[in-house]
């Protein structure tokens, strides 16, 4: 792994090659990798990639029997043929980027997509998944598979505990949906995002923040549903004379929203 890692290694400490949001959870990436260890990517379970590994019966047949009988007779079927064995869950995720675009043929979809900018995701999985898409990316494609990770907050219950669905402390999107919609929802997790950069917020904070999203979301409702009816059937196009100063500036400023 140490040769894997050394091009993703650096391409962190750059910072302006892979960079994390908030930063200090590059430390724990680095941490990681400069301590990496060797992976073993098979896995003897029901589900994933099959590796792609055969076995020549005619010039492997001796050295595969003698590997079988260091190990449990019931292996013999194996003597032979394609390995039952599939890849670690995690290195499969890490192929994500550019393998649901094709690869390992060069797609049009490949080359528009890959790399991409943006990765959310949150902070338990920087290890098992961020490190070795970014491992994966340079190993595979020679350059970085994004360029900024932004590690959002986790939602705990009121105890203090992670979520859990098993046990029932899991908060409904659906139920926060119906009582206050789903824009208030989606406007809360988005300022939560960016105003409350911690490693976890509590339930009862996460609803405190939904209802005040409904109440801001309500508001802007009210004046988008006031300024469509003072408009009207007005054109689309508004003439340039009799403008104020102020309206040349909004005028621009949705110039370059729209250019954007």
């Amino acid at each position: 792994m140490k040769p894997l890692a050394a091009p993703a290694i650096a391409a962190v400490k750059r910072k302006d090659v892979v960079r994390f949001h908030p930063e200090r959870w590059s430390k724990l990436y680095l941490d990681w990798m400069e301590n990496i260890r060797d992976w073993c990517i098979s896995r003897q379970i029901w589900w994933g990639h099959r590796i792609p590994v055969w076995y020549c019966a005619q010039q492997a047949r001796d050295r595969v029997r003698r590997r079988i009988r260091r190990r449990a007779p019931s292996a013999a079927r194996r003597s032979s043929g394609r390995t039952t064995d599939v890849l670690d869950t995690w290195f499969s995720s890490a192929l994500w980027p550019f393998a649901t675009l094709g690869w390992p043929d060069e797609t049009a979809e490949l080359e528009k997509f890959y790399p991409t900018q943006v990765l959310v995701t949150s902070r338990d999985i920087i290890n098992l998944w961020v490190a070795r898409m970014i491992v994966s990316g340079f190993e595979f494609r020679g350059e970085k598979p994004f360029t900024d990770v932004i590690i959002h907050a986790t939602i705990m219950d009121d105890e203090g505990k992670r979520m859990s669905k098993s046990k029932g402390t899991g908060v409904d999107p659906l139920e926060l949906i119906d009582a206050y919609g789903a824009d208030a929802l989606r406007f809360a997790l988005a300022w939560l995002t960016t105003r409350h950069p911690g490693p976890q917020v509590r339930e009862e904070v996460l609803k405190l923040r939904v209802e005040m999203a409904r109440n801001f979301v309500t508001k802007l409702w009210n004046a988008a549903r006031y300024a469509a009816e003072m408009i009207g059937d007005a054109p689309a196009r508004i003439p340039a004379d009799g403008l104020t100063e102020e309206d040349h500036w909004i005028l621009s400023r949705l110039s370059t929203t729209v250019e954007a």
